[in-house]
């Protein structure tokens, strides 16, 4: 009977709470229940520290199996939660080139990977990045030796503290493996075999009476995708609102060159000179100009530079590493166990080459072109007079250089040790040590020192044939004179000279660590008629340190690298938590089960001071096969080491500053001419940095959730789930756009504003404050749909999944009280990222005893985005993505056939999109992609 009980919930978990990405197969639910039935052992599920008898409680648990990892074709876990549909919002992965770092996080609910608690075990994990970062970058744990992910989709500070406001992700380790097993996969993308994935792995498991040990060892490579290889990302393409034709834009700073304030004061005399590009908007062909020797005056239809083919589409990257668990019985009461893992990751990005624009693009003023300088006297642009003059605005896109390259060299260590055992035949405990560390370099190549670039377009002079800094008899030793007006590819272009002595690398350190000593004991407390109580008590200390420490020359902000000071800085917590489990009826009529789980923690932070968070939930199951549940917590994220200690560091936001055109009288207040200006270009300059005197951001949580698993239909099942999240007192900025639009219409806030107060940008904006507060919140709320169908058929075990998020509400309350709305939009400025109200996985399997085929499909719904005027809109396309996929089983070896984007789906156009004119957080990118593993086991 008891058994029939088990076997039961394990078959109402399968069903209802562990439904996956792309549903697992029926061999493995199959064995799930066996296992489960007849071994009758306790089991911790994500959400509740209480070991149960049966895998289904209150909280809304998403299930992925290593069937579902196996089957994707996917080498790292991070791409593979990406697609799951309460993902959504901004996380960063691979295909981020301009703002990535090679490395991969989820955002459940779309609430940022801060606040979702990535777990290892059920134990915390460090994080990790090139320093001082706030989530766990996924690529930093392997595949190979995950069993299956448990995706809490529910607050859980109550029962794991900070960070749980959008959710869980447990990855659960294979611990019980024994044999051994290798695998070996390849894939490539049908355009030219680009972005191609080498994987390697292989598993050893032993054990004994007493315990076993698993090893994994494994390496991954995976090749770019230059943007200049897709047709709807090789130009940076502008949609005219009017007549909704696509016109390849393209940079203010070309190879060609662009030079401002030749004749200021005459009227009808052309003020901005180029050589100019010769074959139509974005041309990027060094080779071709309309006149390579002269100059033209400045033609934006013709003379901007196509940046985006030098861009990687996809970025390049290379990890390796071990994974080892053991575990040894000394007895029923003392059993040891650890986790040792260590990952390195090397990443790549690449920039187009940089736009040398001294004042327009980086504020610095102290470069002005000389008019004694020799080659600007030989070959720079003359005024009316046929004069030489200063030349403050100047900008020349550096391409002898072959762009921006950064690489990201990141190492992580992580060990837990730990002892646990039983008391007595219902009670147990557990105590554990974690130490987890983080080393990150960057070295950043292609930039310039400006202070060297100010001695190069100094004045400078010809003697001997040879050009020198300065004036005779006041020679700047070392010096190389710039010429910045002569054509790429040919004898005049910069020399190897000119940049070894403007150029700079610069190279950056960062860590992270975490420690954290806990206990805790957890049993049956006393019994009552429905059932045992159960218990789980526990303490923890944790201390975060994490820093970033920049090139010298970076700190100093006298570099084309985004200047940011030093961050440093750590914190501690101690905590006390308790949870039950109180079963109030079992075999009642109407209330087969009612049970009511209780949780509460108190976190005491150095920083901040303490906070108590608690957790209610309650399931009941009125009959067989129908069964209600619902939660209602409460949840915080404690400022991290990066938003309590950031040093100021500069930003370059997508913006539009309102008074530029007919200034308002809070604008002309504060320093716009009464005339307006023409802007800098639609990315301005910022500063962000941290605050000590950050508090908690405090979220009140609500799901309620039914699942139903009808007898007269064999195998099927659904599951609806509605949340609801209330974050106030928002670790944020308050926004480089608000910031400017309440400065123009309200004059507040134009005190963060500074503004150019001479020269040819009076009026533009050089730098916004924009440094983290608690201000405003987020309102988020919607419902998770999930349907799921097994069955037997003549041809084989079938098994259908459809697994849907609505999104019915996603609203910021903003610094001065009002509401953005972002379910349905996609904002990259003013939201949280792209929001769609629908995205739906469908997953169709058959399988045989020695073989299976699949076939996904993946739905992300159309979005508006902000375009046009501040009330103007346009729709963002829906994107449907079809994977097929083909296993054949030997006695010992597998192989799986499978391709990605079967009919090789664009992504759609976003005009807001800031890499490659769509949004590649949310949308598949990679375009077809096929891919061939082997795997052979023992």
């Amino acid at each position: 009977m008891l058994n029939s009980k088990v076997s039961k919930a394990v078959r109402l978990a399968i069903a209802f709470g562990a439904t996956s990405t792309a549903a697992f197969s029926a061999s493995s639910a199959i064995a799930a229940e066996e296992e489960s039935a007849e071994s009758f052992e306790k089991i911790q599920v994500t959400g509740s520290r209480i070991k149960r008898a049966d895998m289904e409680g209150a909280n809304p648990v998403q299930l992925i199996t290593r069937d579902d990892l196996v089957a994707s074709g996917i080498s790292n876990v991070g791409d593979i939660l990406q697609e799951i549909p309460s993902v959504a919002g901004a996380g960063t992965n691979a295909a981020i080139n301009n703002g990535g770092a090679g490395a991969v996080r989820v955002s459940l609910r779309g609430l940022g990977s801060e606040r979702t608690l990535v777990l290892l075990n059920g134990r915390r994990v460090v994080a990790s990045g090139s320093g001082a970062n706030a989530s766990v970058d996924l690529s930093t744990i392997p595949t190979a030796i995950i069993k299956r992910v448990e995706v809490l989709k529910d607050g859980a500070s109550a029962i794991y503290g900070s960070d749980a406001i959008g959710g869980v992700v447990n990855i659960i380790t294979r611990d019980d493996f024994e044999g051994f097993e290798a695998n070996a996969m390849y894939d490539a993308s049908t355009h030219g075999g680009d972005g191609e994935t080498k994987s390697y792995d292989f598993t050893v498991g032993f054990s004994g009476d007493k315990g076993n040990v698993v090893f994994n060892a494994y390496y991954t490579e995976y090749g770019a995708q230059m943007s200049g290889d897709r047709s709807w990302s090789e130009f940076e393409l502008d949609l005219d609102p009017e007549t909704g034709d696509f016109n390849k834009g393209g940079s203010s700073a070309p190879p060609w060159g662009r030079y401002n304030g030749i004749n200021p004061d005459v009227e009808g005399a052309c003020n901005s000179f180029t050589h100019g590009a010769g074959s139509g908007p974005g041309q990027s062909d060094p080779s071709d100009f309309s006149n390579a020797t002269g100059y033209d005056c400045w033609d934006w239809d013709k003379d901007t530079y196509n940046y985006a083919p030098s861009n990687f589409h996809l970025t390049p990257s290379e990890r390796y590493g071990i994974f080892a668990q053991a575990n040894y019985e000394f007895s029923d009461s003392l059993r040891f166990f650890t986790e040792i893992n260590f990952n390195r990751r090397s990443s790549d990005t690449k920039l187009a080459p940089l736009p040398l624009a001294p004042l327009a693009f980086f504020g610095w003023t102290d470069a002005t072109y000389s008019k004694d300088n020799y080659y600007n006297q030989q070959f720079g642009p003359k005024n009316v007079n046929g004069e030489t003059v200063d030349i403050a605005d100047w900008r020349r896109r550096v391409v002898e250089t072959g762009g921006r390259d950064t690489t990201f060299r990141v190492e992580t260590v992580r060990a837990v040790f730990g002892f646990e055992g039983e008391i007595n035949d219902t009670w147990g405990y557990e105590v554990s040590y974690i130490f987890g560390r983080n080393d990150g370099a960057t070295n950043r190549a292609g930039g310039v020192n400006f202070e060297k670039v100010n001695e190069a377009v100094g004045p400078s002079f010809m003697e001997g044939g040879e050009v020198f800094c300065g004036t005779p008899g006041n020679v700047i030793e070392g010096c190389v004179s710039l010429n910045t007006f002569g054509t790429p590819g040919t004898d005049t272009q910069i020399s190897e000279e000119m940049l070894d002595f403007i150029s700079f690398e610069a190279h950056d350190l960062g860590y992270n660590e975490q420690q954290i000593i806990s206990a805790s004991i957890f049993g049956d407390a006393f019994e009552l008629p429905a059932g045992t109580v159960g218990v789980a008590f526990g303490a923890e200390h944790r201390e975060e340190k994490g820093a970033d420490f920049p090139d010298a020359l970076i700190a100093l902000g006298i570099t084309s690298g985004s200047p940011r000071k030093a961050t440093q800085g750590s914190y501690s917590v101690d905590e006390l938590y308790m949870e039950t489990n109180v079963p109030l009826l079992s075999g009642a009529p109407m209330a087969e089960v009612l049970e009511l789980d209780l949780a509460v923690r108190y976190s005491d932070y150095d920083t901040f001071g303490d906070t108590t968070n608690h957790k209610v939930g309650i399931r009941w199951s009125p009959m067989d096969g129908l069964m209600f549940r619902g939660t209602s917590s409460t949840a915080f994220r404690a400022p991290s080491t990066l938003d309590l200690f950031q040093g100021a560091s500069a930003n370059s936001p997508l913006v539009s500053d309102p008074c530029q055109a007919n200034p308002t009288q809070f604008c002309i207040a504060d320093g716009v001419p009464a005339g307006g200006f023409e802007p800098i270009g639609d990315q301005l300059s910022s500063t962000r940095g941290g605050n000590v005197n950050l508090q908690p951001e405090e979220a009140d949580i609500t799901t309620i959730g039914v699942v139903y698993s009808p007898e007269f239909v064999e195998g099927l099942s659904f599951t609806i789930d509605y949340w609801d999240i209330e974050l106030e007192n928002a670790i944020t900025t308050i926004g480089e756009q608000l910031i400017l639009d309440k400065c123009a219409n309200e004059g507040v806030f134009c005190d963060k504003i500074t503004r150019y107060t001479s020269g040819g940008l009076v009026g533009n904006s050089s730098d916004i404050d924009d440094r983290k507060v608690n201000v405003g919140g987020i309102d988020s709320s919607g419902i998770d749909f999930n349907m799921r169908y097994a069955t037997d058929t003549e041809y084989g075990a079938l098994t259908f999944n459809l697994d849907s998020t609505r999104y019915d509400t996603y609203d910021i309350t903003q610094a001065d009280g009002s509401v953005v709305e972002n379910a349905g939009w996609f904002r990259r400025n003013s939201g949280d990222g792209n929001f769609p109200e629908w995205k739906t996985n469908i997953d169709v399997r058959l399988a045989q005893d020695d073989w299976s085929a699949g076939y996904a499909i993946r739905y992300i719904g159309e979005v508006e985005e902000p375009f046009g005027n501040t009330a103007g809109q346009r729709t963002v396309d829906s994107q449907t993505i079809h994977d097929i996929r083909f296993s054949y089983f030997f006695d010992n070896f597998t192989t799986t056939v499978g391709v990605d984007n079967v009919f090789d789906e664009d992504p759609p156009y976003a005009a807001t999109g800031f890499n490659d004119n769509t949004d590649p957080r949310t949308y598949n990118t990679l375009g077809r992609h096929v891919y061939l593993s082997l795997g052979v086991a023992f």
